[in-house]
Protein backbone atom coordinates (compact mmCIF):
# COMPACT_ATOMS: atom_id res chain seq x y z
CA UNK A 1 0.00 0.00 0.00
CA UNK A 2 2.83 2.38 0.93
CA UNK A 3 4.72 1.66 -2.29
CA UNK A 4 1.55 2.26 -4.30
CA UNK A 5 0.98 5.60 -2.57
CA UNK A 6 4.61 6.62 -3.11
CA UNK A 7 4.39 5.73 -6.82
CA UNK A 8 1.18 7.72 -7.22
CA UNK A 9 2.76 10.72 -5.50
CA UNK A 10 5.79 10.46 -7.80
CA UNK A 11 3.59 10.36 -10.89
CA UNK A 12 1.58 13.39 -9.78
CA UNK A 13 4.77 15.29 -8.97
CA UNK A 14 6.21 14.52 -12.42
CA UNK A 15 3.01 15.52 -14.20
CA UNK A 16 2.71 18.76 -12.26
CA UNK A 17 6.40 19.60 -12.80
CA UNK A 18 6.15 19.12 -16.56
CA UNK A 19 2.91 21.09 -16.81
CA UNK A 20 4.29 24.02 -14.81
CA UNK A 21 7.50 23.98 -16.85
CA UNK A 22 5.54 24.15 -20.12
CA UNK A 23 3.46 27.04 -18.84
CA UNK A 24 6.57 28.84 -17.55
CA UNK A 25 8.43 28.33 -20.84
CA UNK A 26 5.56 29.92 -22.74
CA UNK A 27 5.28 32.83 -20.31
CA UNK A 28 9.03 33.49 -20.38
CA UNK A 29 8.90 33.35 -24.18
CA UNK A 30 6.25 36.06 -24.11
CA UNK A 31 8.27 38.16 -21.69
CA UNK A 32 11.40 38.01 -23.85
CA UNK A 33 9.42 38.65 -27.05
CA UNK A 34 7.95 41.79 -25.49
CA UNK A 35 11.42 43.29 -25.04
CA UNK A 36 12.01 43.94 -28.72
CA UNK A 37 10.53 46.40 -31.19
CA UNK A 38 9.43 44.79 -34.45
CA UNK A 39 7.90 47.82 -36.15
CA UNK A 40 10.56 47.98 -38.87
CA UNK A 41 10.11 44.41 -40.06
CA UNK A 42 6.59 43.58 -38.89
CA UNK A 43 4.51 46.69 -38.36
CA UNK A 44 1.27 44.69 -37.91
CA UNK A 45 2.76 42.22 -35.39
CA UNK A 46 1.90 39.23 -37.54
CA UNK A 47 4.96 36.98 -37.28
CA UNK A 48 8.03 38.52 -35.61
CA UNK A 49 6.83 38.56 -31.99
CA UNK A 50 5.47 35.03 -32.09
CA UNK A 51 8.65 33.82 -33.80
CA UNK A 52 10.82 35.12 -30.96
CA UNK A 53 8.39 33.59 -28.45
CA UNK A 54 8.69 30.14 -30.03
CA UNK A 55 12.47 30.34 -30.33
CA UNK A 56 12.79 31.18 -26.63
CA UNK A 57 10.44 28.41 -25.48
CA UNK A 58 12.32 25.93 -27.67
CA UNK A 59 15.67 26.86 -26.10
CA UNK A 60 14.14 26.53 -22.64
CA UNK A 61 12.71 23.11 -23.48
CA UNK A 62 16.10 21.89 -24.68
CA UNK A 63 17.66 22.55 -21.26
CA UNK A 64 15.90 19.75 -19.34
CA UNK A 65 16.08 17.51 -22.40
CA UNK A 66 19.88 17.80 -22.52
CA UNK A 67 20.23 17.37 -18.76
CA UNK A 68 17.87 14.39 -18.45
CA UNK A 69 19.26 12.63 -21.53
CA UNK A 70 22.76 12.76 -20.02
CA UNK A 71 21.85 11.89 -16.42
CA UNK A 72 19.12 9.29 -17.00
CA UNK A 73 19.86 8.38 -20.63
CA UNK A 74 16.29 9.21 -21.68
CA UNK A 75 15.68 9.05 -25.42
CA UNK A 76 13.76 12.14 -26.56
CA UNK A 77 13.63 11.06 -30.21
CA UNK A 78 16.15 13.46 -31.76
CA UNK A 79 17.04 11.01 -34.52
CA UNK A 80 15.50 9.53 -37.66
CA UNK A 81 14.14 6.51 -35.79
CA UNK A 82 11.93 4.22 -37.85
CA UNK A 83 12.13 6.18 -41.09
CA UNK A 84 9.85 3.84 -43.05
CA UNK A 85 7.05 4.05 -40.49
CA UNK A 86 7.49 7.78 -39.99
CA UNK A 87 7.28 8.64 -43.69
CA UNK A 88 4.34 6.28 -44.20
CA UNK A 89 2.37 7.91 -41.42
CA UNK A 90 3.20 11.37 -42.77
CA UNK A 91 1.81 10.43 -46.20
CA UNK A 92 -1.41 9.02 -44.75
CA UNK A 93 -1.85 12.00 -42.44
CA UNK A 94 -1.11 14.57 -45.16
CA UNK A 95 -3.70 13.09 -47.54
CA UNK A 96 -6.33 12.96 -44.78
CA UNK A 97 -5.57 16.50 -43.62
CA UNK A 98 -5.73 17.94 -47.15
CA UNK A 99 -9.09 16.27 -47.73
CA UNK A 100 -10.36 17.69 -44.43
CA UNK A 101 -9.08 21.21 -45.13
CA UNK A 102 -10.50 21.17 -48.65
CA UNK A 103 -13.90 20.05 -47.34
CA UNK A 104 -14.02 22.67 -44.57
CA UNK A 105 -12.75 25.38 -46.94
CA UNK A 106 -15.59 24.75 -49.37
CA UNK A 107 -18.11 24.97 -46.53
CA UNK A 108 -16.45 28.13 -45.22
CA UNK A 109 -16.38 29.79 -48.64
CA UNK A 110 -19.98 29.15 -49.63
CA UNK A 111 -21.21 29.70 -46.09
CA UNK A 112 -19.68 33.18 -46.01
CA UNK A 113 -17.72 32.35 -42.85
CA UNK A 114 -14.33 33.50 -44.10
CA UNK A 115 -11.92 34.82 -41.48
CA UNK A 116 -11.51 38.59 -41.35
CA UNK A 117 -7.86 39.43 -40.67
CA UNK A 118 -6.90 42.49 -38.64
CA UNK A 119 -3.89 43.06 -40.90
CA UNK A 120 -3.53 43.55 -44.67
CA UNK A 121 -2.63 40.49 -46.71
CA UNK A 122 0.59 41.90 -48.09
CA UNK A 123 3.40 39.70 -49.39
CA UNK A 124 5.45 40.42 -46.25
CA UNK A 125 2.66 39.48 -43.89
CA UNK A 126 1.71 36.33 -45.80
CA UNK A 127 5.27 35.03 -46.27
CA UNK A 128 6.26 35.99 -42.73
CA UNK A 129 3.24 34.23 -41.25
CA UNK A 130 3.63 31.09 -43.37
CA UNK A 131 7.37 31.06 -42.69
CA UNK A 132 6.69 31.06 -38.96
CA UNK A 133 4.17 28.25 -39.31
CA UNK A 134 6.52 26.17 -41.45
CA UNK A 135 9.84 26.58 -39.66
CA UNK A 136 8.96 27.24 -36.03
CA UNK A 137 5.58 25.87 -34.95
CA UNK A 138 6.35 22.20 -35.58
CA UNK A 139 9.87 22.07 -34.10
CA UNK A 140 9.10 24.33 -31.13
CA UNK A 141 5.78 22.86 -30.06
CA UNK A 142 6.67 19.22 -30.70
CA UNK A 143 9.82 19.53 -28.60
CA UNK A 144 8.01 21.20 -25.70
CA UNK A 145 4.67 19.40 -25.86
CA UNK A 146 5.53 15.99 -27.32
CA UNK A 147 9.15 14.87 -26.99
CA UNK A 148 9.69 16.35 -23.52
CA UNK A 149 6.50 15.19 -21.77
CA UNK A 150 5.94 11.80 -23.41
CA UNK A 151 9.53 10.69 -22.82
CA UNK A 152 9.44 11.81 -19.19
CA UNK A 153 5.97 10.39 -18.52
CA UNK A 154 7.06 7.04 -19.98
CA UNK A 155 9.59 6.79 -17.15
CA UNK A 156 6.83 6.69 -14.51
CA UNK A 157 3.81 5.49 -16.52
CA UNK A 158 4.11 2.45 -18.75
CA UNK A 159 3.55 3.23 -22.43
CA UNK A 160 1.94 -0.20 -22.72
CA UNK A 161 -1.00 1.06 -20.69
CA UNK A 162 -3.66 3.25 -22.25
CA UNK A 163 -6.69 2.99 -24.49
CA UNK A 164 -6.87 0.18 -27.04
CA UNK A 165 -9.35 0.10 -29.92
CA UNK A 166 -8.65 -2.73 -32.32
CA UNK A 167 -5.11 -2.26 -33.59
CA UNK A 168 -4.97 1.33 -32.35
CA UNK A 169 -3.21 1.88 -29.04
CA UNK A 170 -3.09 5.29 -27.38
CA UNK A 171 -0.76 5.31 -24.40
CA UNK A 172 -1.41 7.26 -21.20
CA UNK A 173 1.82 9.29 -21.65
CA UNK A 174 0.53 10.34 -25.08
CA UNK A 175 -2.97 11.17 -23.80
CA UNK A 176 -1.68 13.26 -20.90
CA UNK A 177 0.79 15.10 -23.16
CA UNK A 178 -2.04 15.85 -25.61
CA UNK A 179 -4.20 17.22 -22.78
CA UNK A 180 -1.34 19.50 -21.70
CA UNK A 181 -0.94 20.59 -25.33
CA UNK A 182 -4.63 21.49 -25.53
CA UNK A 183 -4.48 23.36 -22.22
CA UNK A 184 -1.58 25.40 -23.59
CA UNK A 185 -4.07 26.97 -26.00
CA UNK A 186 -5.97 28.55 -23.11
CA UNK A 187 -5.08 32.22 -22.76
CA UNK A 188 -4.78 33.35 -19.14
CA UNK A 189 -3.27 36.14 -17.09
CA UNK A 190 -2.84 36.56 -13.34
CA UNK A 191 -2.95 40.35 -13.10
CA UNK A 192 -5.60 41.12 -14.05
CA UNK A 193 -6.95 37.58 -13.81
CA UNK A 194 -8.56 36.42 -17.04
CA UNK A 195 -9.14 33.16 -18.88
CA UNK A 196 -10.28 32.75 -22.49
CA UNK A 197 -10.44 29.84 -24.89
CA UNK A 198 -12.36 28.32 -27.77
CA UNK A 199 -13.88 24.87 -27.28
CA UNK A 200 -13.29 23.76 -30.86
CA UNK A 201 -9.66 24.87 -30.77
CA UNK A 202 -9.08 22.87 -27.59
CA UNK A 203 -10.74 19.78 -29.09
CA UNK A 204 -8.83 20.16 -32.37
CA UNK A 205 -5.55 20.54 -30.45
CA UNK A 206 -6.31 17.48 -28.32
CA UNK A 207 -7.06 15.26 -31.32
CA UNK A 208 -4.03 16.45 -33.28
CA UNK A 209 -1.86 16.11 -30.17
CA UNK A 210 -2.85 12.46 -29.79
CA UNK A 211 -2.17 11.82 -33.48
CA UNK A 212 1.26 13.44 -33.30
CA UNK A 213 1.96 11.44 -30.16
CA UNK A 214 1.08 8.16 -31.87
CA UNK A 215 3.51 8.97 -34.68
CA UNK A 216 6.18 9.97 -32.14
CA UNK A 217 5.88 6.67 -30.29
CA UNK A 218 5.64 4.49 -33.39
CA UNK A 219 8.54 6.12 -35.25
CA UNK A 220 10.69 6.68 -32.12
CA UNK A 221 11.43 10.15 -33.49
CA UNK A 222 10.15 13.68 -32.94
CA UNK A 223 11.09 14.65 -36.50
CA UNK A 224 7.97 13.21 -38.14
CA UNK A 225 5.47 14.88 -35.75
CA UNK A 226 7.37 18.14 -36.34
CA UNK A 227 6.82 17.82 -40.09
CA UNK A 228 3.13 16.92 -39.67
CA UNK A 229 2.55 19.79 -37.25
CA UNK A 230 4.18 22.39 -39.50
CA UNK A 231 2.45 21.15 -42.65
CA UNK A 232 -0.93 21.26 -40.89
CA UNK A 233 -0.45 24.83 -39.72
CA UNK A 234 0.78 26.00 -43.12
CA UNK A 235 -2.18 24.33 -44.84
CA UNK A 236 -4.76 25.76 -42.42
CA UNK A 237 -3.35 29.29 -42.44
CA UNK A 238 -2.66 29.20 -46.18
CA UNK A 239 -6.21 28.06 -46.91
CA UNK A 240 -7.53 30.97 -44.87
CA UNK A 241 -5.44 33.42 -46.88
CA UNK A 242 -6.54 31.92 -50.19
CA UNK A 243 -10.22 32.08 -49.27
CA UNK A 244 -9.90 35.66 -48.06
CA UNK A 245 -8.16 36.73 -51.28
CA UNK A 246 -10.69 34.94 -53.48
CA UNK A 247 -13.62 36.47 -51.64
Amino acid sequence: MKNHSTKRTTILAVLLSVFLFQQAASKIGKYVANIFDYSLIDSYNVFAWISVHHIVQTLLALVPIIILSKIYNIDFGFRLGDKKTGLKLIRIYTIAMLVYITFTSVITYFGNQIVQYDYPLTMTNILGSLGFQLFLTGPSEEILFRALPISIFACVISSEKGIKTGKLHISWPNIIAAIFFALAHIKWTISPFSVSFEYMQLLFSLVLGIMYGIVYEKSKSVIYPMIMHSLTNVAVVGAGYILSILK
